[in-house]
């Protein structure tokens, strides 16, 4: 693949996640004029994708985003009217263009068609849009207008003309003169006033007086009311509606398909107008990185600089120490911005994943109730690309064979609707992505027996569910004597499990009979910024997660590791820090921090351990980054460098194993 498909890939993703939100706000009630403007981005969206996959050398992609095109051509014209099947459809369509487009930069060939799994879907669509012997109007000539100006229109404003007023909307015109110095940003500020109260259609040059100078304009405008608009004094020649939707012959209105009634917003005080466009900078990774790198070498001349101001006590050394601090807090600022720059909303894989859902449970007659969680955490965009597939893998896996067909499910006391949760979360340093279904659970008889065939197993061997589960993983395994037309496409579990463990992370399967499977994908963050508390131990500070403290409270009197303190009306074992960790454990603490799990990898419920530390100092966010000297260190998940040294990050998960380890060897009086 040539080097350059990264920088299209970048720009292609962005289209894709346009397209995507757009479609989402054609499912909620919209005024017509702001439908109009959605459709209206979501052709030119797939115009450039087709023009970009025409570039590279594409045809297929090329032709198949032409196909979608053409319908959202046909919806802007009037043709189609947006109804939550055809949203479905278009939703299906997008992302098989998107999984297609992710194949093409695995180097996989192009298939023979892209929209093989919409296509029935896609010619109904075609064949409701073409016109029926004697439907074709041309309502334009209406319009009272000169002849001339009326040949200026183009076939699509013509044909906009013919919706607005079948749809019972009347058309005005509003002829401006405007300053030859300012004319193009008052013709932005009236066409954009304009589009936020209905649909411009059109703008015409218009005939100028013979008493003005500068250059004149007809906006073609549908809409109720022309006021108030933001026209300055002199600037509107003339504003009158140019057509009835009255005039209209009864007969003719009664050959065409009545359009869906405006469903208007719930707040009409607060019209939805259609965003504007965002600047998109594109940026070489390796300028942020170098960028980031520069950062970090000015954070440590600031500590150096910090370090030796502290050497002195004069007072008048005050206002140089206060500098530093405010520009160690500006550094963190910068470097959390470029962070930034790299992350994108897990939102953007759940948008993919929701109308895929929809069009499977239909498919397989499988109704399903799907619930996403943590669709706001931020990952970095390369991570999330290349997970979307083995996610959508799973996803479909899940559908196809982990959630039965509804008279099984009732057959077995569960309601006929299967659940199906997807969940993103941050522990620390790490991601977890858990998928999670309510179906048959795996079939551990089946997959020992097929172990067996394929010489996984050895002949007498009693595996454990964990063993078998991890069998599912091999490559080539699989339970079905045919490929599923859902789930067979080229994408096994072994493929899921090389791409998990290529980013550094590991894969974990549960699976309770008839109570459903669970899938956990746990990836580290190569650079994340972390919400910590911190306290000091041993002269040395640390930073806790915050995400995992419950609660920080002091006792009366000084506690030694291995006792029991009473929280918020419970008793939970206290153990040292420095005892988690291996240092120099102190004789007695009086402060203690207590963190708190939610389920473990096993699925058990939540526990909590007091962690006694000597002193909590602060919260603050620190910027973590992974260290050569943490790799093999427990429950040490990464470092950021401070003015006083480094700050080291606990694992609060590897804390909490190493605490329950420590007061059982207490127990054992090992």
């Amino acid at each position: 693949m040539d080097q350059s498909f990264d920088d299209v890939w970048a720009e292609c993703e962005d289209l894709f996640g346009q397209a995507r939100e757009t479609l989402a706000t054609l499912k909620e009630p919209q005024p017509a004029h702001v439908v109009q403007a959605s459709v209206n981005a979501l052709f030119r969206t797939t115009h450039t994708l087709k023009g970009m996959a025409g570039m590279l050398g594409y045809p297929v992609f090329s032709r198949a985003a032409h196909r979608l095109e053409d319908i959202f051509d046909l919806m802007r014209k009037g043709r189609l009217r947006s109804t939550d099947s055809l949203i479905e459809t278009l939703e299906a369509g997008v992302l098989a263009l998107e999984s297609g487009l992710e194949g093409l930069r695995r180097g996989r060939p192009e298939p023979e068609d892209y929209l093989q799994s919409v296509r029935r879907q896609i010619g109904e669509l075609e064949a409701m849009a073409r016109p029926t012997e004697g439907q074709a109007h041309d309502l334009s000539t209406l319009l009272d207008l000169p002849p001339e100006t009326l040949k200026a229109l183009s076939d699509y404003e013509r044909t906009r003309v013919t919706a607005v007023l079948l749809a019972g909307t009347p058309i005005h015109g509003l002829g401006i003169c405007l300053d030859y110095s300012t004319f193009d940003e008052r013709l932005r500020a009236i066409s954009e006033a304009l589009g936020t109260r209905g649909e411009l259609i059109s703008t015409l040059p218009w005939d100028l007086p013979p008493d003005r100078d500068g250059l004149a304009f007809l906006l073609l405008w549908a809409g109720v009311t022309l006021e108030p608009l933001p026209v300055q004094g002199g600037e509107v020649l003339e504003s009158r509606q140019l057509v009835d939707p009255g005039q209209i012959p009864v007969s003719l209105r009664a050959r065409v398909p009545e359009p869906a009634p405006e469903r208007l917003p719930e707040t009409p005080s607060a019209p939805a107008t259609p965003a504007p466009d965002a600047e998109i900078l594109r940026l070489p990774a390796q300028r942020v990185e170098a960028l980031e790198a520069r950062l970090m070498t000015v954070g440590q001349l600031r500590d150096t600089a910090s370090r030796l101001l502290r050497r002195f006590e004069e007072a008048e050394l005050d206002a140089p120490r206060a500098l530093l601090s405010e520009m160690e807090t500006g550094l963190l600022d910068v470097q959390k911005s470029l962070l930034q720059m790299r992350m994108v909303k897990v939102e953007s894989l759940f948008s993919r994943i929701e109308p895929m859902v929809k069009s499977l449970s239909r498919d397989l007659g499988k109704p399903v109730r799907l619930q996403l969680h943590g669709g706001e955490l931020e990952v970095e965009r390369s991570l999330l690309s290349r997970l979307a597939e083995s996610f959508l893998h799973l996803v479909r896996n899940a559908l196809d064979h982990g959630l039965e067909l509804p008279s099984e499910r009732l057959a077995q006391g569960k309601s006929e609707t299967g659940t199906l949760k997807l969940s993103a979360s941050q522990w620390g340093r790490n991601l977890r992505f858990d998928l999670r279904d309510d179906g048959r659970g795996f079939d551990l008889a089946r997959i020992q027996a097929r172990g067996r065939e394929l010489g996984l197993l050895e002949a007498g061997e009693r595996p454990d569910p964990e063993r078998l589960l991890r069998l599912t993983l091999e490559p080539g395994f699989s339970t079905q004597d045919e490929a599923s037309q859902i789930s067979g496409r080229g994408v096994g579990m072994d493929v899921v499990r090389a791409e998990v463990e290529a980013l550094g992370g590991e894969i974990h399967l549960s699976t309770e009979p008839r109570r459903g499977s669970l899938i956990r994908l746990t990836l580290p963050l190569s650079r994340a910024v972390v919400n910590c508390l911190k306290v000091r131990c041993e002269g040395q500070v640390f930073g806790i997660p915050l995400a995992s403290v419950l609660r920080v409270q002091s006792g009366r009197i000084p506690l030694s590791g291995g006792v029991r303190v009473e929280v918020l009306g419970r008793l939970i074992p206290l153990e040292s820090l420095q005892a988690c960790l291996g240092l120099r454990e102190p004789e007695a603490q009086r402060t203690f921090v207590v963190l708190t799990q939610q389920g473990g990898p096993a699925g058990r419920g939540s526990f909590e351990v007091a962690i006694g530390v000597d002193q909590v100092l602060d919260r603050g966010d620190v910027l973590l980054r992974s260290l050569p000297e943490l790799a093999q260190t427990p429950g040490i998940m990464g470092g950021s460098p401070q003015e006083d040294g480094v700050l080291w990050v606990v694992d609060p998960e590897a804390v909490l194993g190493l605490a329950m380890d420590s007061l059982m060897r207490r127990v054992a009086h090992v």
